[in-house]
């Protein structure tokens, strides 16, 4: 009997206990729940974005480069950070409550008794909207690794691989080598797969020699170069741009930017010819908890840092930075390694408030003090039950010219925006 649930928050709950893994890589189960959706196709063209880091960056400006361009574009992402409609837009609009619900009814309908996941549910329903909307282009951001995740059951025209690191060791093994081959599950014979960044692993190229991939990475076959005022650009086909910079911080967004442009040059190339299109492309892009600057007395930045890549990108911004008296509040899930997550911002952070996320898979504070101890002199750390008291504690001890760090996983970048839109006043020291 098919559920009859009213409301998005009533099916996501039920979700969450339908399957007994929160993470299941047997991808028959969806394969065979889509096939009786009976869905012709998702959009003209599907680009599919694999890697441990930068794939919302680059789902994001990739995204907005073709929107801007007038093209009718579908994205799915995740986790999300405020609101699970994040996860499907249609035109860089979150998707409304009652297209989820129209989807998760059609789904739960055809699934008979199969069970799915929290996230295969969100990739049935993302597919099911893109279906039904003539998009141009569907973007989809892979939730984990690539080889047996659940965006991966349907070709795509083109993939990028956005970058190779230790994460999620679980499922994808401890090694570059053994990662970078659950990410080249994503790429399709005979058709072009991007690396965004300069030194592709071994497996990464015999994966692709063996399978007639065509594989192509960023300073050999397309490059960049940023200047102070502007970037520019060449594509593997002879395209030359002069571009805004990025609204976005760090220099290795312009790898991800990169990446996105030498896709449309491949699916598109007449795309590039208005740059006026390009420009505001590249202008408009926003994504959440990136290096978000939040509050500026004191300095609060927001980032979903969450391994060890993306903490060491998160100290080089830092440290480009004027330099302030610096606090960090941070939260993981308990699949993290903290000694690594922390390392990296040592040198900096003057006190460290840990906080357990509130999440069942949350890592308790005293765990995450426990694996950093050799690191950070105990004195310099406080925990607490929660992350909203982290939170209240790192502003009570903080002046209007010292700077917040605020990292470690969606949930705590989640729980912090949700923190600052309920204490707003006691924010901004009213």
């Amino acid at each position: 009997m098919t559920n009859q649930f009213k409301s998005l928050d009533e099916w996501l709950n039920w979700q969450q206990n339908l399957h007994p893994k929160n993470i299941d890589f047997k991808i028959e189960r969806i394969k065979s729940v889509y096939n009786k959706l009976n869905i012709k196709q998702i959009a003209k063209k599907i680009v599919i974005i694999a890697g441990t880091n930068g794939k919302g960056s680059t789902v994001a400006i990739l995204e907005s480069l073709l929107h801007e361009s007038k093209f009718k574009v579908g994205s799915f992402t995740s986790p999300h950070i405020l609101k699970y409609n994040e996860r499907i837009k249609i035109s860089k609009q979150n998707i409304d409550d009652e297209a989820l619900v129209d989807a998760f009814e059609v789904i739960d309908a055809a699934r008979g008794d199969i069970t799915l996941t929290y996230f295969e549910f969100a990739t049935l329903a993302a597919f099911y909207i893109f279906s039904r909307s003539s998009l141009d282009f569907a973007i989809l951001e892979v939730g984990l690794g690539g080889r047996l995740d659940a965006t991966n059951i349907i070709d795509s025209d083109l993939s990028i691989i956005t970058s190779i690191g230790i994460d999620h060791t679980e499922f994808l093994g401890s090694s570059i080598e053994s990662i970078a081959n659950e990410k080249a599950g994503v790429m399709r014979s005979s058709c072009y797969s991007i690396f965004a960044g300069a030194n592709p692993p071994a497996t990464l190229l015999s994966n692709a020699q063996s399978n007639n991939v065509l594989f192509i990475f960023g300073h050999k076959h397309f490059s960049h170069n940023i200047y102070n005022t502007h970037w520019e650009w060449r594509g593997m086909n002879g395209t030359k741009l002069k571009l805004p910079l990025l609204p976005l911080t760090g220099d290795f967004q312009y790898n991800h930017a990169s990446a996105a442009l030498q896709a449309i040059e491949i699916i598109n190339k007449d795309i590039l010819e208005n740059e006026a299109f390009l420009s505001n492309g590249l202008q408009n892009v926003f994504l959440m908890g990136r290096y978000q600057k939040c509050n500026k007395y004191p300095e609060v930045i927001i980032d979903v840092a969450h391994n060890e890549d993306s903490a060491i990108k998160l100290f080089d911004n830092l440290n480009k930075e004027d330099k302030k008296k610096t606090y960090a509040v941070i939260g993981l899930l308990n699949d993290k390694d903290a000694y690594t997550l922390i390392k990296p911002l040592v040198p900096i952070v003057e006190k460290w408030f840990i906080g357990t996320v509130d999440s069942e898979r949350g890592m308790n504070s005293s765990e995450i003090k426990e694996q950093v101890m050799s690191l950070v002199e105990d004195k310099k750390i406080d925990c607490f039950q929660n992350m909203n008291n982290a939170f209240e504690a790192a502003y009570k001890a903080m002046y209007l010219n010292d700077r917040l760090i605020i990292y470690g996983s969606f949930y705590t970048v989640s729980e912090f925006m949700n923190y600052q839109e309920h204490n707003e006043k006691k924010l901004l020291n009213e």
